[in-house]
């Protein structure tokens, strides 16, 4: 695919940032270089940490199957909350916990196969995406094209990667939380974004 068409206005920039770690992971994955700028400047804000308060509300589209679902993302302090259909992440302060809304019951650790059909792990926000754009900045055919787009009235800094196959699209906050990704498998798109927490997503019988 080529660049989307956005609601809101596009500004085509060039930003030279330097390349920056994505941050903690669950285990140890060895850092792709990185020297197109581009992708630089994106994995750049999906570098930036933050304890600041949010809620963001995505669509997924997973294109083979052709099924769409929601997911929210709420954090308060060092504490998440990731909601993909009828599961929810908790992290917590010393308890992590995947509960299914459905039965309002949990199990301690984060089971990211609950999620398998689409595709996606309970960091599809941050850091998985950040990880997906490193490792297609390895397979990019031509420079990544960058830009500053508007998701839910936020500005997000944006690459087009091109890979064999066609573009894949990279979009992320200041704060390193994912606006949109783009690409031949699935489509993550920001719908709604508040700088505040919901507590309600912090409980199993939330929605």
């Amino acid at each position: 695919m080529g660049r989307l068409p956005l609601a809101g206005s596009l500004l085509c920039i060039t930003m030279a940032v330097s390349a920056c770690a994505v941050g903690l992971r669950p285990e140890l994955i060895d850092e792709v270089a990185v020297d197109d700028l581009g992708i630089e400047a994106v994995l750049d804000a999906f570098s930036t940490t933050s304890e600041t308060p949010f809620t963001a509300n995505y669509e997924i589209h997973v294109n083979y199957g052709n099924t769409t679902t929601t997911a929210t993302v709420s954090q308060r302090g060092a504490e998440h909350s990731v909601t993909i259909g009828t599961v929810r992440y908790l992290v917590e302060v010393g308890l992590s916990r995947t509960c299914d809304l459905t039965s309002a019951t949990c199990t301690n650790g984060l089971d990211d196969t609950k999620v398998s059909d689409i595709q996606l792990t309970h960091q599809f926000w941050s850091r998985a995406t950040a990880q997906r754009l490193r490792i297609d900045a390895t397979r990019n055919i031509a420079p990544a094209e960058s830009y500053e787009a508007v998701f839910a009235g936020q500005v997000a800094s944006c690459a087009s990667v091109p890979v064999v196959g066609g573009s894949k699209v990279y979009c992320s906050l200041a704060n390193g939380v994912l606006a949109y990704y783009g690409g031949p498998d699935t489509t993550i798109q920001l719908t709604g974004y508040t700088e505040t927490a919901d507590d309600q997503l912090f409980a199993v019988g939330g929605t």
